[in-house]
């Protein structure tokens, strides 16, 4: 008798990482606009997740509406290369907030 075993796509490492950026994200979406502002150019956090080393930066750009897109972008050293987890949203003057669209984070990677 041949028993299936299925193996995760990706490291629990990465899933871990993925879920740091993603509570970054949170929390920065819980901020006001003009607090965001100050974070442009911030310098990036080193961490660490299951003895993997990472970065996590914060991008932040002005729209010409007023508003700002925020981007939290982690890398983590990989085996070969590296792994890539994003996080984003938009802020604008109302302080209301919209998730950035998932084609828009190429311009990210």
């Amino acid at each position: 008798m041949l028993e299936l075993v299925l193996m995760p796509t990706f490291p629990k490492s990465l899933v871990l990482f993925q879920k740091m950026v993603n509570e970054r994200g949170a929390q920065l979406r819980e901020r006001g606009l003009e607090d965001l502002k100050q974070l442009a150019g911030a310098p990036i956090e080193q961490v660490t997740v299951e003895s993997c080393p990472a970065t996590i930066g914060v991008v932040v750009q002005s729209l010409p509406n007023g508003g700002i897109r925020v981007v939290v972008k982690g890398f983590m050293k990989a085996f070969i290369g590296q792994h890539l987890a994003l996080d984003g949203f938009y802020k604008y003057p109302d302080e209301t907030v919209t998730p950035i669209p998932y084609p828009q984070f190429s311009e990210f990677d």
